[in-house]
C-alpha cells in the first residue's frame, strides 16, 4: 500500500519522467511485454491466419510493409532513425529482431493498435487481407525464401 501512495503522490507533482527519448527502465519494459502479450493473447483467441506462406502472399505483405511500416519499423541494413529513438517504448525493428508474436496476436495489433506506444490502429485503412499478408510476412520473415528474400533485403 505504501508503495501504490508513494508512487501516485511522486505522479501527482510531475516526478514520473514521460519523455519518449528516454530508456525504460526494465522493470517497465518487462511489465509492459507481460501486459502486452497477455492482452494481445486473448484478443487473438480463436483467430487463425487464413494466408499460406506461397511467394505470392509474402511479396504482396511485402509490399505493403514497405509502404505503410518501414518508416517506424525499419528494413534490413536500414532501422527507422525515429522508430530507434524517439519513441517510448522503442519501436520494434523486425529485420533485426522478427517478432515474437503470433501471426493471430499481430493481427490485433495492426489492425487495433497498441495504447501509449505509438502504434496506430489500421482497420479501415488497410484490409483484414492486407493485414493478414503482412503478418504472413512477419511470421515467416527469419525463413523466407530466396526470391522474397532478395526482394525483402532490397528495401534498403
Amino acid at each position: 500500500m505504501l508503495i501504490l501512495l508513494a508512487a501516485l503522490v511522486t505522479a501527482r507533482f510531475g516526478l514520473w519522467p514521460v519523455s519518449a527519448t528516454a530508456k525504460a527502465p526494465q522493470w517497465e519494459a518487462a511489465l509492459g511485454q507481460f501486459t502486452l502479450r497477455a492482452s494481445l493473447s486473448r484478443q487473438a483467441a480463436g483467430l487463425t491466419n487464413p494466408m499460406q506462406p506461397s511467394n505470392e502472399v509474402l511479396i504482396a505483405g511485402l509490399k505493403t510493409f514497405k509502404m505503410n511500416c518501414s518508416g517506424c519499423h525499419g528494413t534490413p541494413g536500414q532501422p527507422s532513425q525515429w522508430g530507434t529513438q524517439n519513441f517510448y517504448p522503442r519501436v520494434p525493428q523486425f529485420a533485426d529482431h522478427p517478432p515474437e508474436l503470433s501471426a493471430p496476436q499481430m493481427f490485433v495489433a495492426i489492425k487495433y493498435g497498441i495504447r501509449h506506444s505509438g502504434m496506430g490502429a489500421w482497420n479501415g485503412m488497410m484490409s483484414d487481407e492486407e493485414i493478414w499478408k503482412v503478418t504472413t510476412l512477419l511470421e515467416h520473415i527469419g525463413s523466407l525464401p530466396p526470391e522474397v528474400q532478395s526482394n525483402w533485403k532490397s528495401l534498403q
